[in-house]
């Protein structure tokens, strides 16, 4: 073969657009099944509705605060307007990369990059910045709810019938994985 060819070949085969996978994780992480008591830190994603949500989520984080355990809240709002009633740690459009609209921002990263025991999603509709985050979560288990988008992205699948709100959620979560105080191991 000459090396016109040679050189063709070569340029024709580096330029294939081949789409990466978004979804792919560097770095396996190794899920495992939690309950809470073989928990500390937890992690709850969620996507705003209205701010009575917001208010449920946040008594589940200050319950589970009283209770021993680390908790952190991240919201998605779905507007392209700043929300001022919003009290809880959230990100919006402002915070998604312009290009693959994907989570790109400190808020979002600390959520990914934190090893938590245990990672709640909290959101009923897929919604591609909550799954890429859950997805790509250093969390040992994902809890959510049953749903056919949210597999891939649950290690725990909690059922729940269809018009499930989050108060029932939670609900169904605390008995599933059986909420109680947290007990510090002993060392």
């Amino acid at each position: 073969m000459s090396i016109f060819k040679n050189i063709q070949k070569f340029i024709l085969s580096n330029t294939r657009d081949t789409k990466p996978d978004i979804f792919a994780q560097e770095d396996e992480v190794m899920r495992e099944f939690k309950n809470f008591s073989n928990s500390y830190r937890i992690g709850i994603l969620c996507y705003f509705t209205d701010y009575d949500m917001q208010e449920e989520i946040s008594n589940y984080k200050k319950r589970l605060e009283q209770l021993g355990y680390e908790c952190d809240v991240l919201l998605f709002i779905d507007k392209k307007e700043r929300e001022n009633n919003i009290y809880l740690q959230y990100f919006d459009w402002n915070d998604l990369d312009k290009k693959t609209l994907l989570p790109h921002s400190p808020k979002t990263d600390r959520i990914i990059v934190k090893k938590y025991d245990m990672l709640f999603n909290l959101y009923f509709q897929p919604s591609l910045p909550l799954l890429y985050i859950a997805q790509m979560s250093q969390a040992k288990c994902r809890v959510g709810p049953y749903n056919d988008a949210l597999k891939k992205v649950s290690d725990i699948l909690i059922p729940c019938d269809e018009g499930e709100n989050i108060a029932s959620l939670i609900i169904h979560i605390n008995s599933t994985l059986k909420l109680k105080p947290y007990e510090r191991k002993n060392i």
